[in-house]
């Protein structure tokens, strides 16, 4: 089964009020640290508990790809700023709980300095799940950009640019799959059982 939401199997719990959640974020860490201005300083430590608690927000789950914890160690995952810094004026504004998200280190790195302006910040927008009416798993679990918006130079640099149809991206999420059917069968999973350490069997499926 395929969910709407391309970055989630169907044994993943949907994002839920990502904006309220995050605003609350904030509020607890100017309320710890009044003179703190820069919220991403806080969040992306990941020895804080406000990054714990940035990174359940998202279920600990890549905001781009939807890679998760479950398979990859939490130190390969990363705060990003979702429009780039380089576009504001001061690192305040750009450091906003509001504009940040959970990014996998690939994503992250990949993304780079991507600029996502005006319309398509709302269209690529991650917490509201408007990215997922933009792309799609097919029936290989490859991500893919939706046909009304395959032409988008835009949207096709995004795509291209985080590298989102890696065949990577497709392991990760039959990965998470098997994980979430082995949890479902058994209860638990024991650390490490299933993850990409075992990516020559999946291949193998």
């Amino acid at each position: 089964m395929i969910t709407n939401d391309y970055r989630n199997t169907e044994y993943c719990p949907m994002l839920e009020n990502v904006g309220d959640k995050k605003k609350a974020l904030e509020e607890k860490i100017r309320s710890a640290h009044p003179r703190q201005k820069i919220m991403y300083n806080k969040v992306h430590n990941r020895n804080t508990t406000f990054n714990k608690e940035f990174c359940s927000i998202y279920n600990c789950k890549c905001a781009y790809c939807g890679v998760s914890m479950d398979i990859l160690p939490a130190a390969l995952f990363e705060v990003d700023h979702f429009v780039a810094e380089s576009l504001f004026d001061d690192k305040e504004e750009a450091g906003k709980v509001e504009n940040l998200v959970l990014s996998c280190y690939q994503c992250n790195r990949n993304k780079k300095e991507f600029e996502i302006t005006g319309e398509y910040i709302e269209k690529l927008n991650t917490d509201d799940g408007k990215i997922a009416n933009i792309f799609f798993r097919d029936e290989k679990y490859y991500i893919r950009i939706k046909e009304d918006y395959i032409e988008d130079e835009t949207i096709n640099g995004f795509y291209n640019q985080l590298q989102l149809v890696h065949q990577t991206r497709r392991l990760d999420y039959l990965l998470i799959n098997m994980q979430g059917l082995h949890k479902k069968l058994e209860g638990t999973v024991q650390g490490g059982e299933i993850g990409r350490g075992n990516i020559n069997n999946a291949k193998k499926t």
